[in-house]
């Protein structure tokens, strides 16, 4: 589906999801029986109508029809509540400014209510749709990555990871000759036939006539300007695409912005500061929804604890020291789901037939029930319910200083690596899930967070 289709769909999507919104509205004002209107419901659907086009409009304004996505959908999601909050203003200084019609302002805001929830549930539905379309179509973009070092796998890997953005990565080039014709070891992924290095800067010509490339993206963050220069250039001449990762990358400098000063683009790192009630607010909401949890999941703890002591000998709680917030140590526990011999401290397990997993302890991991016992940590202030998932002192002791930027947030029961793709790799692995969480922290992002947390757990999808 290209970006024509699919922005056309969307606006036609959009337009029904507040058409039907409209009408919930309607009828279920009507069905309260407060009052009757002096309009009929094909005059409230005209009206209705002309919304769906302001919102068409406003959306228009908030780029809410490109085909690139954030992670977790968070910076699309708050442009849509953005774009659905000044639209419903539009609409409101509308019928009091010009009154051609007496609508009710309650039947309006209710309706506005179904709006913005059909454009949720319709926004998510389309978007599985567009992935959908892109995976069975076979028109997707055809790009290489120019080089095969760590920045070209990890951004392999996230291309991977992410189909949304309609790219296909049909392999490596590098200007190391001893790569050439060798697999790229990325994790574990093991996709043949595209995690090749098929050769140099003499394979671009060929993979335009014959394999139909497109895009190349310039992973090269140690080379010289002049070569990446060389590179850009060449790719231009020959009508291709072209990206290029900053040099910056990976060195302390993962939020950039590009500011203009004269018509010289100057990268600078953004700082970022979460509203100055977010703290307070996340608090506040960490201590409800744990103590709240703890007491309607009471009877399911306790059954929990009868099953892991009925299963094997030992404690029924695993306790370890982790780092928190600030690098300070607190006492983090689990239901044990291994067995008592076990080293609290050895690699964990990255396949559920690891025989140091018990037979209970499989089906905890499995589910995510495991963690419940971090809820009372949430209470007492050493951890929060979204955030960066905590790490054991001998791995923060090798961090370098871009990996120490997790420790300035609280760590938490769920992130944004737990709901990820990556979750059954290494933590200190996939750092980029992280400066994402900080860099984008709200009450919006931890909401979406604990949600997709709780469609992971009913899925069966949680840790090994």
């Amino acid at each position: 589906m290209n970006s024509k289709i699919f922005g056309l769909t969307q606006r036609l999507a959009d337009l029904l999801a507040v058409m039907v919104g409209f009408a919930l509205g309607y009828f279920c004002y009507h069905a309260s029986g407060t009052r009757t209107v002096p309009y009929q419901f094909g005059q409230f659907m005209v009206f209705g109508l002309l919304a769906a086009s302001l919102f068409i409009v406003v959306f228009q304004s908030m780029r809410l029809y490109e085909t690139k996505v954030s992670l977790l959908h968070v910076v699309e999601t708050r442009r849509l509540l953005l774009g659905w909050a000044l639209g419903s203003l539009i609409l409101f200084a509308i019928i009091f400014f010009f009154r051609f019609l007496d609508f009710s302002r309650m039947m309006l805001a209710t309706s506005l209510g179904f709006t913005f929830l059909l454009l949720v549930i319709e926004r998510s539905i389309t978007y599985q749709l567009h992935l959908l379309a892109m995976k069975k179509g076979g028109n997707s973009r055809q790009v290489v990555i120019y080089g095969a070092g760590v920045v070209g796998r990890y951004l392999y890997k996230r291309i991977y990871h992410s189909p949304g953005l309609g790219l296909h990565v049909m392999g490596f080039l590098d200007d190391d000759e001893r790569l050439w014709g060798k697999e790229v070891h990325i994790g574990e992924l093991r996709r043949k036939n595209e995690n090749i290095v098929l050769g140099g800067f003499e394979q671009l010509l060929p993979l335009i006539r014959t394999k139909g490339l497109k895009e190349v993206f310039v992973a090269l963050p140690n080379a010289t300007y002049q070569r990446n220069l060389e590179i850009v250039q060449a790719c231009r001449k020959e009508g291709l695409n072209v990206s290029v990762v900053p040099p910056t990358y990976g060195h302390q400098m993962h939020n950039l912005d590009v500011e203009d000063i004269g018509g010289i683009p100057v990268l600078r790192e953004k700082e970022s500061k979460p509203y100055f009630l977010y703290p307070f607010i996340k608090r506040i909401f960490d201590v409800v929804v744990s103590l709240t949890a703890i007491f309607l999941l009471s009877p399911v703890f306790l059954i929990l604890c009868l099953l892991v002591r009925m299963d094997s000998p030992g404690p029924i709680f695993f306790r370890q020291k982790r780092v928190g917030l600030g690098g300070k140590e607190f006492d983090f526990y689990k239901f044990r789901t291994m067995y008592v011999d076990v080293n609290p401290y050895a690699l964990t397990p990255r396949s559920s037939e690891d025989p140091r997993i018990t037979r209970f302890g499989r089906w905890l991991r499995r589910s995510s029930l495991d963690e419940f016992p971090q809820l009372w940590s949430v209470v007492l202030g050493e951890m929060s319910i979204v955030g960066p998932r905590p790490e054991m002192p001998f791995i923060v002791a090798e961090y370098n200083d871009e990996q120490r930027e997790r420790l300035k947030v609280k760590p938490g029961i769920t992130g944004v690596w737990q709901i990820s793709a990556v979750r059954g790799e290494p933590i200190h692995e996939n750092l980029e899930y992280d400066l994402f969480y900080i860099e984008h922290q709200s009450m919006l992002l931890d909401i979406i967070i604990m949600i997709k947390t709780l469609v992971t757990a009913a899925r069966g999808i949680g840790a090994v």
